[in-house]
This record gives structure tokens, sequence and C-alpha cells, in this order.
């Protein structure tokens, strides 16, 4: 069977989900081009009018609990109407981990939907749960928030680590994004040739070389490290990282660079130094991707920093 494009909308209740949808379903280039299934998982304070839907070439189908998302059920709605693509509105409380869906269901695009206004309290006190969305999403969305981002810097640094790689963004009443949701602002100048990483900054420049990685080509960096040796390294070669704490304790995560020198192959593993290095763009074999290699400079072997675990909560 054809691969059919499906939409799926994240987001608590009342974050401006249901709005979302329908702003998008009324968009003409949408409606014209096909119809639409809409599998709704939640009734949010906004209902659904059938008639509305109606002129805009959607069916609307619920499920009421997550124990119907299955291959089976699923592929029965489809197969009732088989239409253009399907927009499926989450249950943000539901663990969409155990949903399953039929494999010409084809995820074109995720969207996470925020209240801004609530997100601090919730991402606090819910962390896994958003973890859990965000790190697929391709589009994180905060609304109510009147193009003041400012309450959402403090989380910039632990939601860039868990997906580095989609739009975060606030949107308006009409459901258009108005401004990216953070002012990126590295704590050192790019333009150095020699740059300082502080302990705390571990986690931004860390990010900062997958985003930007060309913008580190050829640069003298200094940091303390941790030292992280495997049998699958070579002898000249070593992991210079941090322990990174994100969301729980169960969740700690090595984030670091590939160091390949002579230099270091003396050092023990679980040791920490202070490394000066050059940064180079360099093709692993083992990843099969470009990523930012380490040549050192200076290796000066430390005692172990106050903060080992760089917390981004």
């Amino acid at each position: 069977m054809k691969k059919i494009p499906v939409f799926s909308i994240n987001g608590f209740l009342e974050s401006g989900k249901t709005q979302f949808i329908l702003s998008t379903i009324r968009r003409d280039g949408f409606y014209n081009r096909g119809s639409t299934l809409l599998i709704c998982c939640e009734q949010g304070e906004i209902e659904y009018d059938l008639e509305e839907l109606k002129r805009y070439n959607t069916i609307l189908v619920n499920i009421e609990n997550e124990e119907e998302l299955t291959k089976e059920n699923l592929d029965k709605i489809y197969k009732k109407y088989r239409t253009t693509r399907i927009v499926i509105e989450n249950n943000f409380m539901w663990d969409n981990n155990n949903a399953k869906y039929p494999d010409y269901f084809d995820f074109a695009q995720i969207i996470t939907i925020i209240d801004g206004n609530t997100f601090p309290i919730y991402y606090q006190n819910m962390r896994q749960k958003f973890t859990d969305i965000i790190k697929y999403s391709d589009v994180v969305a905060f609304t109510k928030l009147n193009d003041d981002r400012s309450s959402l810097q403090p989380f910039e640094a632990g939601l860039r680590v868990t997906n580095s790689n989609c739009l975060y963004c606030l949107i308006n009443e009409e459901c258009i994004s108005t401004m990216e949701a953070f002012e990126f602002k590295l704590p050192y100048n790019i333009e150095d040739k020699e740059i300082v990483i502080n302990d705390n900054d571990f986690g931004i420049f860390y990010i900062d070389t997958f985003e930007n990685r060309p913008n580190y080509e050829g640069k003298i960096i200094e940091l303390n490290t941790w030292v992280v040796k495997t049998d699958m390294l070579a002898k000249n070669e070593f992991i210079a990282g941090r322990k990174v704490l994100n969301c729980c304790a169960d969740d700690i995560q090595l984030f670091g660079f590939l160091v390949v020198d002579d230099l270091g192959k003396n050092l023990q593993h679980d040791s920490w130094i202070r490394l000066k290095a050059i940064c180079h763009i360099e093709y692993n074999e083992q990843y099969q991707e470009e990523e930012v290699i380490l040549h050192p400079i200076e290796i000066t072997v430390i005692d172990k920093i106050e903060n080992e675990i760089l917390d981004l909560r």
C-alpha cells in the first residue's frame, strides 16, 4: 500500500493543539489538495464543529483510550475513509511509546504545541514527558507568549540537548510563527582564534559544534574535560567530554569529542585534564559523518572538577 503522510500534533491539554489543527485545515493550500482524516485522542477546551470540518474536507474520528492505538484498529479506520492525509491530535498523558501504527503511515511532521506560560512549571515537574515527545519533534511551538521569549531562556540548553535539530518557535493567536524561541548567544566570542570554554558552558559549546560546525575549523579551544578510554579506540585516541544530566538521574549521557594524538596515549581512563587543542572537521568512519575532532597542543592532568556532572535541568 502506498505511504500516507501523517502529521502528529502533541501537547498538553489547553496548550493550543486544536486551534493549531483548525488553523491548518482551514488553509486553502491544505484542504484544496485532498481530504484529511483527523484522529483525535483528546477532548480539549475547543470542540470540533463537524459541519465546519466537512467544509474543509476533513473527517473526524475520536479515539477514547490508548489501547485503541494499534496497527489493526488504525488500519481499519483509515481504510474506511481512505483520505489523502492523516492528522493525529495526541493525548499528552498517554504513553505514545506503546502506540503501534500501520507500516504505510509515513510521519511527515511531528509538531509539539506548548503553552509558554505554564511550560516552566510543567517542565520542572514532568520533564520526562516533555523529553520523550520533544526528542522526536520536528517543530516545537510555544503559544501565549506575545513575542516575549525571556521566560524560555533558562531552558534553552536543556531543550537543545534533547533535540538540536528541530525548530523552536513562538506562534501567535492565528498560529503563525512570529520568531524563533531562542536568541542563541554564545558565552564566548566565536570570532576569537583561541576560545576558553568555562566548565558550565560545555553543553552550549558541544551543541554549537553540531549546529554550526564550520565555525570551529582551525579554532584553538581550552577546557577542563573528563577522559574516556575504551577498547574501541586506538591507543592514541580518547574521548574528551562531560557527563550531562538533562532529565533525571537515569538519563545521564556522555557528550564528548574524539581526541587524536600520541600526546594523550598515556592518559588514564576516568582521569581529568586541562586540554588545549585545535579543532578540525573530519570524517568519522564509525559514525559515517563529519564531526569536530580535537588535536591536542597541551594536556595537563588535574583534579576532578567540582561540578563533574553538567546539570542542564
